[in-house]
């Protein structure tokens, strides 16, 4: 797979879990202060243990409202996630601190897109397609429900 989508899908990855965070879709705090030194803590030498631990978390959200048979942002075949992991073990990757920054990268990659505005699971397209269409489509769907203050879970199958 493409470097770029790989990139892509850390970026909605660190955005969504944040956004999720703060919106209280879910019940962790992996994107608070306390959590950054608490994590340094326990583990000192690993890099990007709360943006892993974030996406963890929200995975098990997702699993138990869409179903844990399905694919979705923080769900993707072994192959893809074993990109992601030995891309996330050596990257930088950024962290948000404002719901302005995580919402402007969610803006940026929908690229006009708009959504229905439907909340719950959502099917968005096919995992044979992971593509910059299936990113477009995930932001679509996630600016919209953090904009109008529904929850959204989008899905492949």
């Amino acid at each position: 797979m493409k470097t770029d989508i790989i990139n892509n899908i850390i970026d909605l990855r660190a955005a969504v879990s944040f956004l999720g965070e703060k919106k209280s879709w879910w019940n962790s705090n992996f994107h608070d202060s306390s959590s950054v030194d608490f994590l340094t803590y326990i583990f000192p030498k690993a890099l990007n243990t709360q943006f892993l631990c974030s996406c963890i978390s929200t995975r098990n959200y997702i699993d138990n409202e869409v179903g844990a048979n399905y694919y979705h942002l923080f769900r993707l075949p072994m192959t893809v996630e074993e990109q992601i992991s030995n891309t996330a073990k050596v990257a930088n990757i950024k962290l948000y601190k404002r719901e302005e920054e995580a919402l402007l990268l969610l803006k940026t990659k929908t690229r006009e897109l708009f959504s229905d505005g439907k909340g719950g699971p959502k099917n968005i397209g096919s995992i044979d397609e992971i593509n910059e269409d299936i990113i477009q489509a995930f932001s679509v769907e996630y600016l919209s429900a953090f904009q109008n203050d529904y929850k959204v879970h989008p899905y492949l199958i």
